[in-house]
């Protein structure tokens, strides 16, 4: 998501909303853990509330853009080539289970069906 965000600089509909559930997912993530402690605060449903209107706000000064302009954007840029080899190392990995998944489901298959036909 962050990689076409900075593909498409010309902020059209689609990129100012990309920008938004970015924000939004990065906040989820952290009110994940911090939902524990914050929720007794006062007016922390208020604040939660008013913080995710300033990011959808339609105007280019939102909540999304402020937060992805100095936060999320220089922290991906210092650090994207170390999650691109990460992301890159899961999906050989992943690729690697699902190739050995398959390979086990059809040998169990087979034997399954040696067996029943033997039994026959």
């Amino acid at each position: 998501s962050m990689a076409l965000i900075e593909m498409y600089a010309d902020k059209n509909d689609d990129t100012i909303w990309l920008t938004y559930w970015v924000v939004y997912g990065l906040f989820h993530i952290v009110e994940f853990f911090s939902d524990v402690f914050l929720f007794w605060f006062p007016f922390y449903y208020v604040s939660k509330c008013a913080f995710l209107l300033w990011c959808m706000a339609p105007f280019s000064w939102n909540g999304s853009q402020v937060l992805y302009n100095r936060i999320v954007r220089p922290f991906f840029m210092k650090h994207h080539q170390t999650v691109d080899d990460i992301v890159s190392d899961l999906r050989g990995q992943a690729l690697n289970t699902a190739e050995s998944v398959t390979r086990e489901v059809t040998r169990a298959a087979m034997s399954q069906a040696l067996e029943h036909e033997n039994n026959d």
